[in-house]
């Protein structure tokens, strides 16, 4: 595969093996790479039986409206794919991320080899397959694998200079998160500075293709232009949690676009610091610094993989691990780029398993399935029976709604008393109340869930309960016929 530069001056960095390796060693080294990325995702598969939070929304995408939300359509297409095949709605998903988790070291391998030589590029994907943080996600219902293989390979036909191929693939990982839109348009403005004029044409065709119809449909949608329905994202969220909670009620205050951006900006360097000591925790020490020492050696465009970390503080996020995912193959890459400056393939090998070593107090992080889910899940299961397609459950979670079959609408933080009313407005069939939230987010709700008496009384009906002796009970509140 020959690849040309864009734009770029020669890679300062040397190559410990340019030339060394032929095109089948190299394509037999990726295929043994790419086996162990899937073989350890498929072992990982064994600890997540249930569905994700984002998960939910992504597998009735396309087969119920309702639960579309804020979601772009691109991982839920893949999943649609994958359905053909795999009936499960659930299983197809996992095997959505399975299969670009394990896929990943293509691109990855290639990209790493315009800046340097096959030994140091193997090295570069074996660290990121090997990552907790990377083999758990390549398990999940979630659409880092699919946007992280994306992304890769947008980058990657950006410097072959394949514009139409850069557009598209670029459409493509904007279609799965809109974030991806950072990346190409940084990309865009460094060839149009250079006065690449064709190939920013083409590479805006290219997106174009991809990503106008969904534009196109968000105006039908909308009535108004816009690229996602995530900005909701950018909104007023507390260090206090309980503040958070507390503005779940239905009469809580809407907040002005620069008053959300203000608050963005005021928590911008907690968040920032939170996000940074994640990145300690599951790349390890050594990765993180060298990375850094990589990055401000000899910055390059693939800078631009990475500028979307430092925008992530201004939302309103809870930091999370699984936000971090889509920048840990490019602090690879600078990482490895360092260590090669040196010039010794013995202190190149010797840092990757130092770096290797850093993973080691996350090494059982992928097998951890995902807590306080379980009950939910079962009670959907149990439910799915006598659930019809439009039954509305009023819940804080989305797992029972999914697994019965029926449709999802939160629950608001109100008085008992407004939460029914609230309930039967919208048509709702059932009300979720589960021990997890009522000790922490509805305590209100503590006799609706363990008295009887009091459902009797308020003229409800359980439809299924289970687990009330345990501290992790829940009871399904049948409210109409």
């Amino acid at each position: 595969m020959e690849i040309i530069q864009v734009g770029m001056e020669k890679s300062p960095f040397p190559s410990l093996a340019p030339s060394r390796w032929g095109r089948r060693t190299e394509r037999l080294v990726l295929a043994a790479v790419c086996l162990l990325a899937a073989g350890f995702r498929l072992y990982i598969l064994r600890y997540h039986t249930f569905i994700n939070w984002d998960g939910a929304y992504y597998v009735n995408y396309f087969r119920d409206s309702t639960w579309q939300s804020v979601f772009h359509p691109g991982y839920p297409l893949f999943i649609e794919l994958f359905r053909l095949l795999i009936g499960d709605g659930v299983r197809a998903a996992q095997i959505v991320s399975v299969v670009f988790g394990a896929l990943l070291p293509l691109p990855l391998f290639y990209l790493a080899r315009h800046f340097t030589g096959s030994l140091n590029s193997f090295l570069i994907t074996l660290l990121v397959a090997l990552n907790p943080l990377m083999v758990r996600f390549g398990a999940m219902t979630m659409t880092e694998p699919l946007y992280i293989f994306l992304e890769l390979s947008a980058f990657l036909f950006f410097f072959m200079g394949r514009p139409v191929l850069f557009g598209l693939t670029a459409g493509l990982a904007y279609l799965t998160r809109p974030e991806a839109l950072l990346f190409f348009c940084l990309l865009i403005a460094y060839s149009a500075f250079k006065r690449k004029r064709q190939f920013v044409v083409y590479s805006l065709a290219g997106l174009l293709m991809a990503a106008l119809p969904y534009v196109v449909y968000l105006r039908a949608e909308t009535g108004q232009w816009t690229l996602s329905s995530k900005t909701m994202n950018l909104r007023v969220w507390e260090k206090d949690w309980h503040i958070n909670v507390e503005r779940e009620a239905t009469n809580s205050p809407s907040f002005t676009l620069p008053e959300r951006l203000q608050s963005g900006i005021k928590l911008y360097p907690d968040r920032l610091s939170a996000y940074s000591q994640l990145f300690l925790v599951f790349c390890g020490i050594p990765l993180v610094f060298l990375g850094l020492a990589g990055m401000f050696r000899a910055p390059n465009l693939l800078l631009a993989g990475t500028a979307m970390f430092f925008v992530l503080p201004l939302f309103g996020l809870n930091p999370g691990e699984r936000f971090l995912i889509p920048y840990v193959p490019f602090l690879v890459i600078f990482a490895v780029l360092f260590v090669a400056s040196w010039k010794r393939v013995s202190v190149t090998l010797l840092a990757e398993a130092v770096m290797l070593l850093g993973y080691y107090p996350t090494v059982s992080y992928p097998a951890m399935s995902e807590e306080g889910i379980e009950e939910f899940c079962t009670a959907g299961i149990a439910m799915r029976p006598q659930t019809r397609r439009g039954d509305i459950f009023v819940d804080r979670k989305p797992y029972t709604a999914f697994y019965a079959g029926g449709r999802y609408v939160p629950m608001p933080n109100d008085p008992v008393d407004s939460i029914l009313a609230f309930s039967r407005r919208i048509n709702a069939k059932y009300l979720v109340v589960s021990a997890r939230v009522v000790r922490v987010f509805r305590p209100q709700l503590n006799f609706l869930l363990y008295s009887d008496t009091t459902i009797k009384h308020l003229n409800l009906k359980t439809a299924y309960v289970a687990g009330l002796d345990s501290g992790y009970g829940i009871r399904v509140i049948q409210l109409s016929e």
